[in-house]
């Protein structure tokens, strides 16, 4: 039976094409509810998977999203929806106002640990930063008194928001991708491309590896900052990389997922930053998908992971020639590395799916 409670979804940061916040969460819903997604798109609006999407303003700086933060919530307080999930740290502020303000209830979907997630902002100064984390330390606050929910993408955010709250965890929606005997690249990245989450790693592993393998191939499939984009091409160039790195930037899920399928091994070296530490990269489940193994950081959390999946190998994310050493002996084993996609696949068929959280998901906005 067809509900018709209205849920508005809302971002200011993501794209309207978000694997968590489309395909995931507005997807799942639409299956029960009227939703509507408001987020930056490049159409005034369209329906698709039975969710009506309504396109904001896309953004360069981050200073580019005031304007958009003003127009959501302009929209916000005109709609008749019952229920308000937004899913941005800078959209705090929009929900207490929703809160206060409406009937609506207000869900406020955690995707990260903001206040290391600023500690890590280099663009702020010191000073920038310990205003930044006390204001949204306040504002975090007042949300757990008037939020009528919060959904927390990793179980180590319980730390944060110990009560009204349900994991949703980031799993990926399970679909048998395309897979080819010919691999076009030995390596793949896939993901937001920063420095701390080993972007000049990725370049150096490759430039040790062209010693012994001149045409060893890695693809790099994320979105990079304008100034690191500089750092990375600088790189690539320095160490005449040109054949053997190709930079795709964003892809939406589909074609990402298509270049992971096509590689043999996926690289997920964060550095240990506190942050990550303590969060499952989702990369990780995109590359079980994709039937590939995993070279990844030696965090206890995916130590883990790794000890029961047994679909990829945890190194010293700062130390190159460990992580090299063990891509040669994925590359050079063929029954390990067979073993390891079996594994992984298997792995995300019984447990680490994303039917798994959505059940939970309609339940949650069931019982509001």
């Amino acid at each position: 039976m067809h509900n018709k409670r209205k849920i508005f979804i809302g971002t200011s940061v993501h794209r309207w094409n978000d694997n968590r916040v489309f395909y995931k969460e507005a997807v799942s819903l639409a299956k029960h509810y009227d939703v509507e997604l408001h987020a930056p798109a490049d159409f005034e609006n369209k329906s698709l998977h039975g969710v009506i999407i309504v396109g904001l303003s896309q953004w360069k700086k981050e200073y580019d999203r005031k304007n958009i933060r003003h127009e959501l919530w302009n929209r916000l307080k005109n709609s008749n929806a019952d229920i308000f999930i937004f899913h941005d740290p800078e959209l705090i502020w929009v929900g207490i106002k929703t809160a206060i303000t409406t009937n609506k209830k207000v869900i406020y979907d955690i995707h990260e640990n903001t206040v290391e997630s600023i500690k890590q902002k280099k663009w702020l100064n010191i000073f920038s930063k310990r205003i930044s984390i006390v204001v949204y330390t306040v504002l975090q606050w007042i949300g757990t008194k008037v939020f009528s929910h919060f959904l927390l993408a990793e179980n180590s955010y319980k730390s944060i928001i110990k009560n009204n709250a349900t994991t949703i965890l980031n799993y990926p929606i399970v679909k048998d991708w395309p897979t080819s005997g010919d691999k076009l690249y030995d390596l793949v990245y896939l993901g937001d491309v920063t420095e701390d989450r080993g972007g000049v790693s990725i370049i150096e592993i490759i430039r040790v590896l062209k010693e012994n393998n001149n045409k060893i191939k890695l693809a790099i499939v994320g979105k990079i900052p304008h100034t690191f984009q500089k750092i990375i091409s600088n790189k690539i160039k320095l160490y005449g990389l040109e054949n053997n790195v190709d930079v795709f930037g964003y892809l939406n899920y589909p074609d990402a997922m298509k270049i992971v399928s096509q590689s043999k091994i996926g690289l997920s070296l964060l550095m240990p930053i506190k942050n990550y530490m303590y969060s499952y990269p989702t990369k990780l489940f995109d590359y079980m998908q994709g039937g590939i193994p995993f070279i990844c950081s030696n965090f206890p959390l995916y130590k883990e992971l790794v000890k029961e999946c047994k679909t990829g190998i945890t190194v010293e994310p700062l130390s190159i020639n460990e992580a090299c050493n063990e891509i040669l002996i994925l590359l050079n084993d063929q029954m390990l590395y067979n073993k390891m996609c079996s594994n992984g696949k298997s792995a995300l068929k019984e447990k680490y799916n994303w039917s798994t959280q959505e059940n939970k998901l309609i339940d949650l906005i069931n019982s509001l």
